[in-house]
């Protein structure tokens, strides 16, 4: 395309002059510079919402391990306490069966 056949419209009524044009476009940039900075805060907020909700179940998982714990340790007891009970009865039967023999000896 040659020079001459390209429209000059600096003159035109209406048409921006080149300083205006930059202007609109600053205000453009400065509009979606403050939309970025309100979206930015936004996503601040909720970060720190998800670092409170984690210190949380991080807390709260921390006591349910320890009760978990707790109660590991409360069933050992216990598991300690049946074992011990079951020797005490098997060594009761054993005696009885023993004493029924003898019982059961002496009548011969």
């Amino acid at each position: 395309m040659d020079p001459y056949e390209i429209e000059d419209t600096s003159d035109w009524l209406g048409s921006p002059t080149r300083l205006e044009t930059v202007k609109h476009y600053a205000s453009m940039l400065e509009e979606d510079i403050q939309a970025l900075k309100r979206e930015l805060r936004a996503a601040r907020e909720n970060i720190a919402g998800l670092i409170q909700m984690n210190d949380q179940l991080s807390a709260d998982l921390e006591r349910k391990r320890i009760w978990i714990a707790n109660l590991e340790a409360e069933t050992t007891d216990q598991l300690s306490e049946i074992q011990s009970l079951t020797r005490v009865l098997d060594q009761r039967e054993m005696i009885i069966r023993d004493l029924q023999a003898l019982k059961l000896n002496h009548r011969r």
